[in-house]
């Protein structure tokens, strides 16, 4: 009796030790991070950031592979189809492919069978042009807009949500423009320095947003709901009267299933780097703003957001008609 009652101990013991056992020799190996964006743009230059750190933190390296296109929704699938082992994990601006679905006729994801890790900055979008245009604010461009219907340029740095806020803001106003999408913010840069779009919507701490910092773009407004990083005077959308703004929050996942100490592990990590100082200079010299979401949160803003596209949609769609 004695002996079976000290195995029952022993096996009660593994069950509920299982999970930290597993968390505490985690990692064991080097661990992917699938940056689903091309490089260059503000999920890229920001996840570089964090690897360093979390890397320290894990004792083993953080290898970051791009897998660019389609928003986000090809690079971020194969995450979520990978081994749930917490090898291979999801870092950057991950709504938007959660809301590039709505707009390429795409499975939308479940966000119940995402493994949030946390989110690590909020990001503003903003509309750039260069600085030889003949408008330098948002005004100036609707009228110089409305005088030349059809043959304004608006590019996208990815983020399907940020060019239909301006979209909707070109219906309201009655513009008549043209769309273009990159697979990052870098591309749409190139492009737009080298005049073959004529305004990019772009994410701060992107290349066209420290182009901005040195005078070579010009901001024509906030596409956001927050003030913009060195340029805390620019006006938004929503302060001139128009009724969308985009919203968006970088952060990591892991597949469906991955070892909750596991994921849990991530999240502490993630919670902590963000408390050091040398890593939230070095954000913010970019013009990031290092900001800590827990998992909940974290899922529940990419909740909301995702609910909010519909009522942009429609708007956007009875406009156009």
């Amino acid at each position: 009796m004695k002996t079976l009652l000290c195995f029952v101990a022993m096996v009660f013991t593994l069950v509920v030790d299982g999970l930290p056992a597993q968390a505490a020799h985690y990692p064991e190996k080097p661990v992917t991070c699938v940056v689903p964006f091309a490089p260059g743009g503000a999920a890229d230059i920001s996840v570089r950031m964090l690897v360093e750190p979390l890397q320290k933190e894990f004792g083993q390296p953080i290898v970051i592979v791009n897998k660019g296109g389609g928003s986000g929704i090809p690079g971020l699938h194969s995450v979520l189809r990978a081994e749930p082992d917490g090898y291979t994990v999801a870092g950057g601006a991950l709504g938007n492919a959660f809301v590039a679905t709505f707009f390429l006729d795409a499975p939308r994801f479940d966000l119940d069978k995402i493994g949030f890790v946390g989110a690590y900055m909020p990001q503003e979008r903003i509309l750039l042009a260069k600085k030889d245009k003949p408008y330098k604010k948002w005004e100036e461009f609707v009228t110089y807009a409305k005088a030349n219907p059809g043959k304004i340029s608006v590019g996208s740095g990815a983020s399907q949500e940020a060019l239909e806020v301006v979209r909707s803001a070109a219906i309201r106003d009655g513009l008549n423009l043209k769309y273009v999408m990159y697979k990052s913010g870098g591309e749409a840069t190139a492009d737009l320095l080298g005049g073959h779009i004529d305004v990019c919507e772009l994410g701060v701490g992107t290349p066209g947003y420290q182009a901005a910092r040195k005078g070579d773009l010009v901001i024509l407004t906030n596409l956001g709901s927050d003030r913009i990083p060195f340029f805390e005077n620019i006006p938004s959308l929503k302060d001139r009267g128009y009724p969308y703004a985009t919203a968006l929050s970088y952060g990591f996942a892991f597949p469906d299933k991955t070892p909750e100490a596991i994921r849990a592990k991530w999240e502490k990590a993630l919670e902590k780097v963000l408390q050091d100082k040398e890593l939230r200079e070095k954000m913010e010299n970019a013009g990031f703003r290092p900001k800590f979401m827990d998992s909940g949160a974290y899922k529940k803003f990419s909740q909301d957001t995702v609910q909010s596209i519909d009522s942009m949609l429609q708007y956007n769609k009875q406009g156009a008609k």
